[in-house]
């Protein structure tokens, strides 16, 4: 799939759920929730906003994190390659989607934050 096409499954898949944008960005699309930012599809992949509350879901599935070249380094982002078989489940998709938001609400405030 083309990241056009990767954007539109992922917004049919969110279809019902409020507060969700996208804009381009680095050649690809930001994918945001209530204006923050919750993943980005890139290469055809999404990579979803992860830290230590659900960093193992993704190595469990042998996912790896977003890397790109800067001045002739590797860079990471906190955003890991969501699973293939995450695709395929609505249900799953949004459950591992709200824990990415979460991922970026505890972000901004700078807290946990209890659902």
């Amino acid at each position: 799939m083309s990241n056009q096409e990767t954007l539109e499954h992922t917004l049919d898949l969110l279809a019902g759920e409020e507060g969700i944008s996208f804009k381009r960005m680095f050649g690809g699309y930001g994918l945001f929730k209530n204006e923050l930012a919750v993943a980005l599809i890139l290469r055809s992949e999404i990579f979803m906003k992860v830290d230590q509350s659900n960093i193992n879901d993704y190595k469990s599935a042998l996912s790896k994190p977003f890397t790109y070249k800067k001045n002739g380094k590797d860079i990471s982002l906190s955003n890991w390659s969501l699973p293939s078989e995450i695709l395929e489940d609505k249900d799953l998709f949004i459950e591992w989607f709200l824990k990415s938001y979460r991922v970026a609400v505890e972000k901004k405030i700078g807290k946990k934050v209890e659902y």
